[in-house]
């Protein structure tokens, strides 16, 4: 019999296709715990994404992850298009968690987490990146609190909400411990971002007691240490809505509670002190370490019911649920269920997410290395893995979230480009720049020659994060090739190539400069004339005073400075 199973391996690859066999092996682990993609143009190798489901329904968009693990030595964040294709990777700010894209005043920021972590919680502060990916803010927690990983939400009103951590005392004999304990009590802060300014801060030992937890205190000594502290609460998600109230998810109490705008508890949906009535059997009020609790509509919530933690399988698999709730009769119901492709268990982290065009639902499984994309009636369209899917229980490559948004993005930096002289092969990309059409190969008769002068030979396509094209023998002169848009607009500008030899010549460019940028030339340049003046006056012996003055009211007229 296992003749004949070996036999039939062999004949596997004629049955199927070159990328299900490639998928299969993948998933297998044949290619190692992180497989990735190596540029020519970039230097940065980024995870090889597995499409193993996919459906034309799916939504466009791009995918923002920001993984880390074991066999992920260098985390960083990454956004990939819906397709798998890399846009964006970047590693100066180390390992980041939530990494999103929120709006703030009118306009679209990359927010995330920066800190330090203990593999649970952490403490940082959050970043804010405008489409050029250049810092537009930084946000901290109040009171000499740091900010931890698990949540950043910008509101409706513009300001920030942020999940906190703090180790403090507590009495812990209703657990079997001492009565001067230690614990990480769960918090969250609302934040005026541009001002710093602390607007409203909760506390869960102000309103939850250890003994509600479903977190082992542990067997160890009479209590927690401070530098062992208990987490009894664990707070991993916090929702502002439009009517002032809260949300907030507990995994380790299985709760979702609502607080009021003044903080007191409003009602509570699962747990030890659940005040539903269940009307789907259990289903609506038994999910377990759950996270990511977010208002769907005014009576429907969505989350993510790990149902398991590191050490403790509460439920046979994960799945999303999105629960409904009548408020007058306080009751429950569970609506739909999203169970994870082949029922495997997220033991930690997570997200649902609703999409705003199709309204399919998109769901990052956290420690399994996947993202899924369901219609919101439940039917399974596109299953991706950045990490083997034989290895999600050891969640050696995962991300905390994963999200599927709307982003535009213009570096401020230029394009990458590399030459194989032997090959006559061009390799060009951008790092995070999201409206390439395609790459038009140009030429000039200098290396340093005005734009004027370069003159479009060829046009190719943009195919996936990097592209390659061959250039002739005969191609002399010196050449570049530009990024271009949908619209033939010319975006940046490789460094220049000698068309013989392949060498590079020049740097890269960017687009012509922008008002503001030529505002800030000129303003330059206005500071060397008047630096010469003041040379050539000092020289003459005239008045330097009646000079400096006269010279600085004119800049400040011209560049409102």
């Amino acid at each position: 019999m296992w003749l004949a199973w070996l036999a039939s391996l062999a004949f596997l690859p004629l049955l199927t296709s070159a990328s299900t066999w490639h998928g299969f092996w993948y998933d297998l682990g044949i290619f190692g715990a992180h497989p990735t993609l190596d540029y020519k143009s970039f230097d940065i190798k980024a995870p090889e994404i597995n499409i193993a489901h996919w459906d034309s329904r799916c939504e466009d968009g791009y995918v923002l992850l920001s993984p880390r693990g074991h066999f992920y030595p260098e985390p960083g964040p990454l956004i990939y298009d819906h397709l798998g294709n890399l846009i964006w990777i970047e590693r100066k700010y180390g390992m980041v968690m939530d990494l999103n894209v929120q709006r703030y005043k009118g306009q679209d920021y990359l927010t995330f987490w920066v800190g330090v972590d203990d593999g649970t919680r952490g403490e940082g502060s959050y970043y804010m990146l405008d489409s050029s990916y250049e810092i537009a803010h930084i946000v901290s927690a109040a009171n000499g609190l740091k900010g931890d990983v698990h949540e950043f939400k910008i509101t409706d009103q513009g300001t920030a909400l942020m999940s906190i951590y703090e180790i403090c005392q507590m009495d812990l004999t209703p657990v079997g411990k001492a009565a001067d304990g230690w614990v990480y009590d769960g918090l969250f802060q609302e934040i005026d971002i541009e001002t710093g300014e602390l607007l409203f801060e909760w506390r869960a030992r102000d309103h939850y007691a250890v003994n509600e937890s479903f977190m082992d205190v542990g067997e160890k000594g009479t209590a927690p240490t401070a530098a062992d502290a208990y987490d009894y609460f664990h707070i991993n998600s916090i929702e502002k809505k439009s009517d002032g109230t809260y949300l907030v998810s507990s995994r380790y109490m299985y709760s979702i509670t609502c607080i009021s705008p003044t903080g007191e508890i409003l009602w509570i949906l699962g747990g030890k002190r659940n005040m539903f009535k269940d009307l789907s059997g259990g289903s609506a009020t038994d999910f377990t370490w759950q996270h990511d609790a977010r208002w769907y509509s005014d009576n429907v919530i969505t989350l993510l019911d790990n149902g398991a933690n590191e050490h403790t399988r509460t439920s046979d698999h994960s799945r999303g649920m999105m629960i409904e709730l009548d408020f007058e009769n306080m009751t429950a119901t569970a609506i739909r269920i999203y169970d994870s492709p082949g029922h495997f268990s997220s033991h930690s982290q997570g997200n649902l997410q609703v999409l705003p065009k199709t309204g399919n639902v998109f769901i990052g499984w956290g420690k399994p290395s996947a993202y899924t994309e369901f219609t919101l009636d439940g039917e399974l369209l596109c299953d991706t893995h950045y990490g083997p899917s034989m290895f999600y229980w050891f969640g050696w490559v995962k991300s905390y979230r994963a999200q599927k948004v709307h982003w535009v993005g213009k570096p401020s930096y230029p394009p990458d480009i590399a030459v194989d002289e032997a090959k006559r092969t061009v390799y060009v990309s951008w790092n995070g720049a999201t409206e390439i059409a395609g790459w038009v190969l140009q030429r000039a008769l200098l290396p340093h020659a005005p734009d004027s002068e370069f003159r479009t030979i060829d046009y190719f396509p943009k195919t996936g994060f990097e592209t390659q094209f061959s250039f002739s023998k005969d191609t002399t002169g010196y050449l570049r090739v530009a990024a271009v848009n949908g619209k033939g607009e010319e975006l940046g500008y490789t460094r220049v190539f000698e068309g013989n030899s392949g060498q590079i010549v020049s740097p890269s460019l960017l687009p012509p400069s922008t008002l503001e940028d030529r505002s800030i030339q000129e303003f330059l340049l206005a500071a060397c004339v008047m630096a010469a003046i003041i040379l050539v006056m000092w020289k003459s012996k005239s008045s330097l005073p009646s000079l400096y003055f006269r010279m600085r009211w004119w800049v400040r007229r011209r560049f409102h400075v």
